[in-house]
């Protein structure tokens, strides 16, 4: 077979822009969701009746074409093996074999939209394998939609995520149910909505693009489909609905008291789960008040049970569960509109006023100790874990709270009567920690780990450094750390449930991923006139800015003065370019080693 030679533009007259609206759908939706994964899009045309060469848009020649060839065929000849497998009946032999065999036929017999499907996950499948081994880079993990015929070409959508950061997310490893693909994760839904979304463009008379579909939409989409997958898991036939369920019930309030409690998606027969107290009559998750009274029920080892349509008791699962199981998950709704799909001590998926993301590390022990020594040099590993401890012991608080570490916590705290309680210095324990926390205020300990005042008003002036999206608490600490509390650490837990540390210090990163982004910019600007890619990878660049050294800075502006020189030689055009210079508080803590 011929290599791809300019042949891209005659798919249809508008493939490009639906290919970069694709791309930039998924950008924006990853964005949202929490992850970066820096998608890339791709269509592959394969002529219906073989006679041309594969079409692959854009031109990059990101991959090879041989691996291609024949591919169709390929993928029949692996749909007419399964057939075989699955649903013999369907096969004229198979039929002819069970005739003989009362009711096998019945028994065996698939609808033909099963087989649609089956031929198409057969197409899906081949693809991936031959564009894995056709790719010419070895950073991306390819995913592929469903086909479509496009004038003569039989024409599939494939977008290609940075492997490194994908495989940092944790994931389900049932990847399949009753037969069919399902999303390990939620990104993956999020891609596989994309994908969907460009197919259906794609089915259209004229494709053009995906530009009037809104992120948000493919979010909320995404979050079904995980959900649904989760709970298909957990046994659940007919899994609809259950997203939907949730954001009702956690936005509802129960005389006047905010949403809090936990569920057990899993089945009443499985060996994990306890139920102490059976309902004669279940309560259907669509119906948000009952939904809403019942899970006030709920409190410390006593969940609601529910099989993914309606909750069937109280009880909890069991500690012996076993994870590799996949079968039991649990939700915690933790305030008013936000609630969290957990399996075992993972968080996969968190929404918040019907919208989805991914759980932040609530709080993340290397991120911890990173800034505890970063603000306070001085302190050891021992006093690291000490208030490692107690930033535990306020994420397990049911309520708001804030924990402030100042260099000198005792003249602190003299200086902040009597918006303070003082305390002779002592190391809380955990009943002690949780009674302490109860009135409004912050606790304040010095890094020795030691509490000096506890119902601190913290105070300081507005520098417009705030969000206004955030709460007093929040704030707050912003304006303490802007003024007199410079220097001190302040660990925020929200009524939500969400997890601040401050001051936010840029996280780490390996060093071989910042050092490969410079070089496909410097090879990408020297090599042609692709210059989408350059703006690509230019934009990566520039956000991991902070992390590069001065030979890194030279040949990033080395490479964008390459690309304004050509621009303005071919089009009279130059674009204002600033250049980077090293950070000033950029040192080597910043870089994690490969093994971590």
């Amino acid at each position: 077979m011929e290599a791809v030679r300019g042949g891209a533009a005659s798919l249809w007259g508008d493939q490009g822009e639906l290919r970069w609206s694709m791309e930039r759908l998924a950008d924006e939706a990853l964005d949202r969701a929490g992850v970066e994964l820096d998608p890339r899009g791709f269509l592959i045309g394969f002529p219906v009746d073989g006679s041309d060469a594969v079409l692959i848009e854009p031109e990059r020649n990101a991959f090879d074409v041989e691996p291609l060839a024949g591919l169709l065929g390929r993928a029949d000849a692996l749909f007419e093996e399964q057939r075989r497998t699955t649903c013999p009946a369907s096969c004229p032999e198979a039929r002819s074999v069970a005739a003989g065999v009362p009711h096998a036929a019945d028994e065996e017999w698939h609808p033909e939209h099963y087989l649609t499907a089956l031929r198409e996950g057969c197409h899906r499948q081949v693809l991936l394998e031959a564009l894995e081994a056709a790719a010419r880079f070895d950073d991306r993990r390819l995913f592929v939609g469903m086909s479509v015929i496009v004038d003569a070409h039989r024409v599939f959508p494939v977008l290609a995520v940075l492997s490194e950061p994908w495989a940092e997310l944790p994931k389900l490893s049932t990847t399949t149910i009753d037969g069919f693909d399902a999303a390990a994760c939620f990104p993956e839904a999020v891609i596989d909505d994309v994908l969907r979304a460009a197919s259906h463009e794609l089915d259209r008379k004229h494709p053009v693009s995906l530009i009037g579909i809104d992120a948000g939409a493919v979010l909320r989409s995404a979050a079904d489909t995980f959900v649904n997958g989760c709970a298909s898991r957990a046994g659940q036939e007919f899994a609809l609905g259950l997203r939907d369920a949730l954001d009702a019930v956690s936005a509802q309030t129960y005389e006047g008291r905010p949403s809090l409690g936990t569920l057990v998606l899993a089945q009443p027969t499985h060996d994990a789960v306890r139920c102490e107290v059976a309902f004669e009559h279940e309560v259907p998750v669509s119906v948000p008040r009952s939904f809403r009274k019942a899970l006030e029920m709920t409190g410390p080892g006593f969940e609601l049970l529910c099989d993914g349509r309606k909750v069937y008791g109280l009880g909890t699962l069991e500690e012996a569960y076993d994870t590799a199981d996949e079968r039991c998950f649990t939700v915690r709704v933790v305030g008013n509109g936000s609630w969290e799909l957990w399996h075992a001590t993972t968080p996969f998926l968190r929404v918040d006023n019907g919208q989805p993301t991914l759980p932040r590390d609530l709080v993340d022990a290397d991120t911890f100790v990173h800034t505890v020594r970063r603000v306070f040099p001085e302190a050891t590993d021992q006093h690291a874990n000490i208030l490692w401890d107690m930033a535990q012991a306020c994420i397990r608080q049911q309520h708001g709270t804030m924990l402030v570490v100042h260099p000198d916590a005792r003249a602190e705290g003299e200086r902040l009567l009597p918006q303070a309680y003082t305390v002779e210095p002592t190391r809380l324990g955990p009943n002690a920690f949780h009674a302490l926390t109860k009135i409004d205020g912050a606790v304040l300990v010095s890094p020795e780990g030691h509490c000096h005042a506890v119902g601190v008003i913290l105070d300081g002036a507005a520098t417009g450094t705030g969000d206004i999206s955030r709460g007093a608490r929040y704030n707050s600490a912003i304006r303490y750390l802007a003024g007199r509390g410079k220097g001190s650490m302040v660990i925020i837990v929200s009524e939500d449930g969400r997890i601040d540390i401050l001051p936010q210090l840029a996280r780490r990163m390996r060093r071989s991923t910042v050092e490969r982004v410079v070089q496909q910019l410097v090879t990408a600007a020297h090599e042609g006139h692709d210059y989408e890619k350059v703006a690509r990878l230019d934009a990566r660049a520039t956000q991991l800015e902070f992390y590069l050294d001065a030979e890194q800075c030279e040949a990033v502006n080395d490479a964008r003065e390459t690309v304004e020189q050509r621009r303005w030689a071919e089009e009279r055009v130059r674009m204002q370019v600033v250049p980077i210079a090293p950070h000033p508080a950029m040192d080597d803590s910043y870089f994690v080693t490969p093994e971590q």
